[in-house]
C-alpha cells in the first residue's frame, strides 16, 4: 500500500548529464551557418576564422552587403543578431564551444586572455600597422611616425619575447584567443617588413609563432606565409624604383625632330 502512494518522480531527474556534443548541436548559432561581412585579406577576418575552426564552426563570408547591417565591416550576422567590431566577433565565436577552452579553463585564464588581446590591440597593431600600411601603398609613408612605430613594434615583441620564454603559449597549455589574436596580427609585418635582422632577437617569439602556424587550423586559413627575407628598407626602396620606372614607361615618348638638310 505504501508503494501504491509513492509519488512518480520525474525520469529526467535521473538522466544523465548531456554529453557536450549535444550541448553544442543545441547552440541557436549551430542550426545555420553564420555569415562574416568582412575584408577576405585583412588580418582581422583571419582572425575569425581562425576562432571558427577551433570551434567548428561553420561561417560563411559573403562579398558586399556589410554596410546595409552597420554601415561597417567586419559585420557577424546571426539568426538571433548582429556583431560588429573584430575583437567582439572573435570573442562571441570563442565562448560559443567552451570545451575547446578559446577562452581559457577558469575565470582567471579568461582575464589573462583578454589582457593579451588588449595588448595587441593597443601595443602591438597600432605601430605595427603604421609601418606596415605604407609598405602596402594603402597611405604614403611618414618617415618620422615610420621611425617611432619601429622602435614601438620592437618594444612590443621584446615583451612577448620574455613572457615566452617560460611558456609554449600565450595563456595555460594550449592556443587560446590570445595566441590567434596575436599570431594573425603579427602576419602582415612577418611577410613585408620584420626581415631576419630584424627577428633575430626574437627568438622565444618565432618559436611560438612557427609553431602556430603549424597547426591545421591555421594552415588552413592563413596558408603557408613566406618571411621577409631581405632588408625592409630595401624592399620599400624596390617598390618605389618599380613604380617609377612604370610611370617613366607610361609617358609618351617625343618624335625626334626632323634633321635639317645642308644647304646646296
Amino acid at each position: 500500500f505504501a508503494l501504491l502512494l509513492t509519488p512518480r518522480l520525474p525520469s529526467a531527474l535521473f538522466a544523465s548529464p548531456p554529453h557536450a556534443a549535444s550541448v553544442r548541436s543545441l547552440d541557436p548559432t549551430a542550426t545555420m551557418p553564420m555569415k562574416l561581412f568582412a575584408h577576405p585579406d585583412n588580418y582581422k577576418t583571419k582572425k575569425a576564422l581562425v576562432a571558427a575552426r577551433y570551434a567548428g564552426l561553420e561561417i560563411e563570408t559573403p562579398k558586399g552587403g556589410a554596410q546595409e547591417v552597420s554601415g561597417k565591416i567586419p559585420v557577424l550576422e546571426t539568426d538571433q543578431g548582429c556583431i560588429f567590431s573584430s575583437n567582439a566577433i572573435a570573442r562571441y565565436i570563442s565562448r560559443i564551444n567552451r570545451p575547446v577552452g578559446l577562452y581559457g579553463q577558469n575565470l582567471l585564464e579568461g582575464g589573462m586572455i583578454d589582457s593579451w588581446i588588449e595588448f595587441c590591440t593597443n601595443e602591438l597593431e597600432v605601430p605595427l600597422c603604421t609601418w606596415v600600411l605604407p609598405v602596402m601603398g594603402v597611405f604614403p609613408e611618414v618617415p618620422e611616425a615610420t621611425a617611432c612605430a619601429k622602435e614601438d613594434v620592437k618594444k612590443a615583441l621584446a615583451v612577448l619575447n620574455n613572457h615566452l620564454l617560460h611558456n609554449t603559449f600565450m595563456v595555460g597549455h594550449t592556443i587560446t584567443l590570445a595566441d590567434i589574436s596575436i599570431c594573425c596580427a603579427l602576419i602582415d609585418g612577418m611577410r613585408l617588413v620584420l626581415d631576419a635582422e630584424f627577428r633575430k632577437p626574437f627568438g622565444n617569439l618565432m618559436r611560438w609563432f612557427n609553431l602556430c602556424l603549424a597547426q591545421p587550423e591555421f594552415k588552413s586559413v592563413l596558408g603557408d606565409i613566406k618571411l621577409c627575407g631581405g632588408s625592409a628598407k630595401g624592399a620599400v626602396a624596390a617598390k618605389a624604383e618599380a613604380k617609377g620606372k612604370d610611370k617613366k614607361d607610361a609617358a609618351p615618348k617625343k618624335e625626334a625632330a626632323p634633321k635639317k638638310e645642308p644647304a646646296p
